[in-house]
């Protein structure tokens, strides 16, 4: 019996003796010993920095104020941490190698401990939905739930997609505030790029070790080979499979947020949200030190763009100081230690900055490939770019800091190296570039003359729109191959003589731009000038190229994705077969389009069955519908059609078959159903006069019966269904949004 007992103790003695041997693998550190004692030895150091600064009448030397500085950008989510490391591992204005070396590992400590990308919970606060208490959810208790969907997801993108699309439709069913989604979109953006940081500061360190590699460099070889997953351009088209798990798990995220009626503590914060790690002491010095740095335009522009109202505690204190900080925050060094004062007003009157930093934030993300530049540092001289690209000249105002324009100079290279590998037929030959100090006539952020063909930047808003003016100066050459003696632009003429063939790409593109009830006037056809239209769907052509190979540049083009289209970029304009067929053809007629870049940009933009579901979303949301004959039949309801009840009107939008296909159709069928839904609430909750009985069923009001408020939804859902099976095929979209419906047999 003995014996028996202890053959059957093998088995489990195994069992557990394989436990204990994956658990001591699973627990040894992705660290060699001698990576751990630079990690916590320069963060213990840098911690203890900041916590005597803090210290009244303490004093820091400019190396702690520069390191503090690095460290509060990588909290706020101002750029990629390992674009932070590299700057400081380049960065000349610290006494020695050995200093930034300590900056670079104690930002590596900082992001692997979690103090990274730290969001401010103030920017959603009243964004519903309001609780049973007449309360409404807090901002926080959003945060948290945008952090555990793109946590959970089986990939950071995934999550991002999910939140943007629930967000987009709990808007339009009204449990939260129209506004509340451009906000989500921001926070959702930076947690999805904390998630990416961790996993390649993970992935950083075992490759290191395992390869016996110095981790600084092996970040500096990463960022030349553009391989850290957190700096990869976020317009690159999502995988189709990834889109599904996005799609699929919509109605469980917009589940949730109705449902966010319970205070929610589990926001992973490792410190106060608003807690800035810059004393005042060291604010004034990063303040200092950060205004010999060259401007950025997606600081500049982002902030002086932020008009939000402040109300609440001290509100005229409140604005003043947002108000200052807007004026005082022209790079990110300046940003952080401007931002430091208002960091620890109360709620009400900190919101605005906050909505202000996170957008800045954002705004930054385009420029995660940029290299490290500092005063002193060298730059190619204007003649190695009139050597290399053919310009006539690059001149500087006499104002512009000497010190700064080598820094300008090698932006302008890069940037033109970029829009030649999109357009290698693109010639500047002959084209000047005037840089100036001030501001530009009429608040333009660029321009491009036509008279002189210059293009007139400012040091402080020109970041991220070379790609928009360089596309006037290929349509002002145009003009001069395809209309003789004319000046101005090439585009401009053809839709003014409405003959050729560029004309008939014009009316293409424009076409495309706005899609409209059968029969219905237009009035805003042909509301932007051609040559704007040209040059911004350029602007988006040469972005998604660049995208797709894994490259951005944040100075050339501020593009983004189509909801967060960048401060310098307006919505997408090239899209559905039309509109991506037109910019084809007319860039074409002007320079050589290779047809890579070509088929890459009709797949990402003119293909129902890949473009973003988000646009799907917003196609749906923006169509303009007329809902009178609805409303004019309050109580005499036809019996709703089939199709619009069931959804079968809905399927011949979406072809296939496909898991893709059918969770597209879903998605579609919920948007419809949400629009529906949603207007009738507001109809029901703002009607004046007598309560009809249809919107008493939807408010719950006695005398009511469900029947009527669900037959208007139903009324309203067939209309909507109606207008989007009658569109013309390929058209395009409302809001230049793409082309993602077809009529087929609907």
């Amino acid at each position: 019996m003995d014996s028996v007992r202890r053959l059957s103790l093998l088995p489990a003695l195994g069992v557990l003796g394989i436990a204990l041997i994956l658990g001591r693998i699973g627990s040894r550190s992705d660290v060699s010993a001698g990576m751990s004692a630079s990690i916590d030895g320069a963060t213990a150091h840098f911690d203890s920095v900041i916590a005597r600064a803090g210290a009244a009448g303490a004093t820091v030397d400019d190396d702690e104020a520069i390191g503090v500085g690095y460290f509060e950008r990588l909290r706020l989510g101002l750029g990629s941490p390992f674009r932070l490391i590299d700057e400081a591992l380049h960065d000349r204005r610290m006494t020695d190698a050995a200093t930034q070396r300590a900056v670079a590992w104690a930002l590596i400590g900082r992001l692997r401990r979690g103090d990274a990308y730290t969001i401010d919970p103030v920017v959603l606060d009243g964004a519903g939905p309001l609780r049973t208490d007449g309360r409404t959810a807090r901002g926080a208790d959003h945060v948290a739930l945008i952090d555990r969907a793109i946590s959970a997801a089986a990939d950071p993108r995934v999550g991002e997609l999910a939140v943007r699309l629930a967000y987009l439709l709990a808007a339009a069913d009204g449990s939260v505030n129209p506004g509340t989604p451009s906000a989500a979109v921001r926070v959702a953006a930076l947690v999805r790029d904390r998630e990416l940081a961790a996993s390649d500061l993970r992935d950083l360190l075992r490759d290191a070790k395992n390869g016996h590699a110095d981790v600084l460099d092996e970040v500096r070889r990463r960022r030349a080979a553009r391989t850290f997953a957190v700096e990869q351009p976020t317009l690159g088209p999502l995988p189709a499979q990834l889109q599904v798990m996005a799609m699929n798990a919509v109605p469980g995220l917009v589940q949730a947020i109705d449902s966010l009626i319970a205070p929610d503590t589990s926001v992973r914060w490792t410190t106060s949200p608003n807690a800035s790690l810059l004393s005042p002491a060291i604010a004034e010095r990063v303040a200092e030190l950060g205004a010999e740095l060259p401007p950025s335009a997606a600081v500049v522009v982002t902030m002086r763009m932020h008009r939000e109202h402040t109300t609440g505690f001290r509100a005229d204190a409140a604005m003043a100081m947002r108000d200052g900080l807007i004026r005082r925050s022209v790079n990110e060094e300046t940003l952080v230690a401007s931002y430091a004062r208002l960091a620890q007003l109360p709620d009400s009157a900190r919101r605005g900055s906050a909505a202000a930093l996170l957008s800045a934030a954002v705004a930054l993300r385009p420029m995660a490939q940029s290299q490290p530049w500092f005063p002193g540092d060298p730059g190619p001289t204007v003649a190695d770019l009139s050597e290399e690209f053919g310009l006539e000249g690059v001149s500087f105002e006499s104002s512009v800091p000497a010190a700064w324009r080598p820094y300008f100079l090698n932006q302008i290279a890069e940037a033109l190296r970029d829009e030649q590998s999109v357009l290698p037929g693109f010639f500047q030959d002959g084209l000047r570039i005037a840089f100036r100090l001030g501001p530009l006539p009429d608040s333009a952020l660029a321009m491009h003359d036509p008279k002189s063909r210059t293009l007139e930047l400012s040091l402080w808003t020109s970041g991220g729109t070379l790609a928009h003016e360089l596309a006037h100066d290929l349509d002002w050459q145009a003009a001069r191959q395809l209309f003789a003696g004319s000046a101005g632009y090439s585009t401009d003429h053809a839709m003014r003589e409405q003959r050729g063939p560029l004309a008939n790409s014009m009316r293409g593109l424009t076409e495309a731009r706005l899609i409209r009830p059968a029969g219905a006037a237009d009035p805003q056809r042909g509301s932007m000038r051609p040559a704007e239209l040209f040059a911004q769907s350029t602007d988006w052509l040469v972005a998604s190229a660049l995208a797709r190979r894994g490259r951005v540049n944040g100075f050339l083009s501020a593009v983004q994705d189509p909801l967060i289209t960048g401060y310098a970029a307006g919505s997408p304009t090239a899209i559905g077969s039309i509109g991506g067929q037109a910019l084809a053809s007319a860039l074409g007629q002007m320079t050589y389009l290779p047809d890579s870049v070509r088929d890459g940009f009709l797949a990402q933009w003119a293909q129902p069955s890949t473009v973003d579901p988000v646009l799907l979303v917003r196609r749906v949301l923006e169509t303009p519908v007329s809902w009178r004959s609805v409303w004019n039949r309050p109580n005499r309801f036809s019996p709703p059609s089939l199709a619009a009840t069931n959804g079968d009107g809905l399927s011949c939008l979406v072809s296939g078959d496909s898991p893709a296909a059918r969770a597209r159709l879903r998605l579609l069928n919920r948007a419809v159903e949400t629009r529906a839904r949603g207007t009738a609430l507001r109809r029901a909750r703002y009607r004046y006069g007598t309560t009809p009985p249809w919107a008493k069923g939807l408010l719950g009001a006695p005398p009511w019966s469900p029947a009527e408020g669900h037959r208007v939804i139903a009324e309203l859902r067939a209309a909507l269904a109606a207008e989007l099976a009658t569109s013309p095929a390929d058209q395009g979209v409302l809001s230049s949004l793409p082309a993602v419906f077809r009529a087929g047999t609907c």
